[in-house]
């Protein structure tokens, strides 16, 4: 395995378990504090610099707005813009689950839910219960890919070439079949409906990142048809 390949698998690993961390449960300030500081969106991991470029911009311009150090009030509106989109009083701006975009219900907990637990399952992982959040929710489907990005980095480096491509081969059927198939209208919702540049910027990283990721795989890997019937 070449010395490229690995250091991108790495920083799959790093981009995805940012981007699930930044959105898993209610925003966190001291997580959010450390990202305006250190200004963490110069660069971006995995992505090519073009590719980055239109969430990049929109995370740089949030930014460059919060003060320094980063305040309540700057955090307050990224909380705001939070429940606004995401958690809503009757119905929710921006469903944060899979499922929701493929029944006219927006009903949780369908089947593509189960077709997610399964995968993690598979990999011997699951969901936090404490959350009570169902199993296709963003963050969870953005750390699993992390996880399986982790994992084919420690299958190459180890010289399991089989391992590796069985796990690729998982990590390009699940961004297929999963984020890809409501990340789109999901991003598009919100770059419409957000009141700040962080939620439009997260949104465009995380879409960007999946089709980024579909590509690398299909560079290392014939494609196939990574979806059941």
């Amino acid at each position: 395995m070449d010395t490229q390949t690995l250091d991108l698998l790495q920083q799959g690993t790093l981009l995805f378990t940012l981007l699930g961390r930044a959105f898993h449960g209610l925003p966190d300030q001291e997580l959010i504090a450390r990202l305006a500081e250190d200004r963490a969106f110069e660069e971006i991991p995995f992505l090519p610099a073009d590719a980055s470029l239109p969430g990049r911009k929109l995370l740089m311009d949030w930014t460059n707005g919060c003060k320094r150090p980063f305040s309540d009030e700057d955090f307050e509106t990224i909380r705001a813009d939070y429940a606004y989109l995401f958690v809503g009083t009757r119905r929710v701006i921006a469903p944060v689950w899979e499922s929701v975009y493929f029944n006219k219900d927006r009903m949780v907990f369908q089947h593509e839910t189960f077709e997610v637990r399964s995968m993690y399952q598979h990999y011997g992982l699951e969901v936090d219960a404490l959350s009570h959040e169902p199993d296709d929710h963003l963050a969870y489907e953005l750390l699993f890919i992390a996880h399986l990005f982790d994992r084919c980095e420690k299958l190459a480096q180890a010289g399991d070439q089989s391992g590796f491509e069985r796990t690729l081969a998982d990590l390009r059927s699940f961004v297929v079949c999963h984020p890809l198939t409501w990340v789109p209208k999901w991003r598009e919702i919100v770059q419409r409906k957000a009141r700040t540049d962080f939620y439009r910027g997260y949104a465009t990283i995380v879409e960007s990142a999946l089709r980024e990721t579909e590509a690398f795989v299909n560079r290392l890997q014939p494609a196939t048809t990574p979806c059941p019937a």
